[in-house]
């Protein structure tokens, strides 16, 4: 696996597998070597490794990344070849629902601080200042009913007011829409 490279971190790991004073670190520096493999953008390479770490049953985060990025390093530099020297698009019934697919099962496994930003991204920009802004809210309308006048007549006034007839309620519709 190692012959023809010339990258010397590799170089030093694949030293280091070969030591038998790191027989208990194997899989340790295997998956190392898978991660440089993929850095490298030799993701096939990375991928072999990858392989024979799981029929071990060799299972951790670093590899399942490795086994990611490796993945989307050949599926880019396949639709790289597609768009540049196969002049084609993706096919509707084959290529393009799988894709699909795989970006919304991307989109889904967002982290937590991208989810964060891009929440703050479409909020509505709020000014803040160092003091609390007052909220302004609809204030309550004194209604008062119209007084009338009494007509002008000889008899004296009573100590009852008089009766003045009730406004009709607005209908709903014509009332504005505030929060409660």
């Amino acid at each position: 696996m190692v012959e023809g490279e010339t990258n010397p971190e590799l170089l030093v790991i694949y030293a280091q597998l070969c030591d038998k004073k790191n027989k208990d670190y194997k899989n340790k520096l295997l998956v190392s070597a898978a991660e440089k493999f993929q850095q490298l953008g030799k993701n096939e390479k990375a991928l072999q490794i990858v392989s024979y770490l799981e029929t071990l049953n060799i299972q951790s985060n670093e590899l399942t990344d490795v086994k990611f990025l490796a993945g989307l390093g050949l599926a880019s530099d396949a639709l790289t070849k597609m768009r540049t020297s196969e002049m084609r698009y993706l096919t509707e019934a084959k290529t393009y629902p799988v894709a699909k697919s795989f970006t919304d099962a991307v989109r889904q496994a967002m982290p937590a601080a991208v989810l964060v930003e891009k929440n703050q991204e479409t909020a509505p920009s709020v000014e803040r200042s160092s003091r609390p802004q007052k909220v302004s809210r609809p204030q309550k309308v004194n209604r008062t009913s119209p007084t009338r006048s009494a007509p002008s007549s000889s008899k004296p006034a009573s100590s009852k007011p008089a009766a003045t007839p009730a406004k009709p309620k607005p209908t709903p519709a014509a009332r504005p829409n505030f929060p409660t």
